[in-house]
């Protein structure tokens, strides 16, 4: 985990310019990366489901897969790093870390819905 911390550490260094554009994307697309998931697929699931928590879970997923998109071009640039280090598929390499965005940002949605609805 910290080989990808210096990864991410020193693409950051060198792409500083992603980072201030994926930050401005984030602010100023933040309906749609939120309200998307929250009202259209939170409803479509809900109307299939009487399960709070398999709606919560659907509007987690889907808020961290659009939000994940801000940051192909970085997570990209860290799958070649690491794929040219370690000599692996740098498709390998991004798939890895995409899954793993995906799921620690579902995972932090995951809690701040569960303590907002209680």
């Amino acid at each position: 985990m910290s080989y990808n911390y210096n990864s991410y550490l020193n693409v950051l260094k060198r792409e500083f310019m992603l980072v201030i554009m994926a930050a401005v994307l984030l602010v100023v697309t933040f309906f749609i990366w939120v309200g998307v998931p929250v009202f259209i697929i939170g409803s479509a699931v809900a109307s299939l489901t009487t399960s709070q928590f398999l709606v919560n879970l659907c509007i987690s997923f889907s808020v961290a897969i659009i939000f994940s998109l801000y940051f192909l071009p970085i997570n990209l640039k860290v799958a070649q790093d690491i794929a040219v280090t370690k000599k692996r598929n740098p498709y390998n390499s991004f798939i890895r870390i995409e899954i793993m965005w995906i799921l620690v940002i579902a995972a932090i949605l995951q809690i701040i819905l569960s303590i907002i609805l209680q």
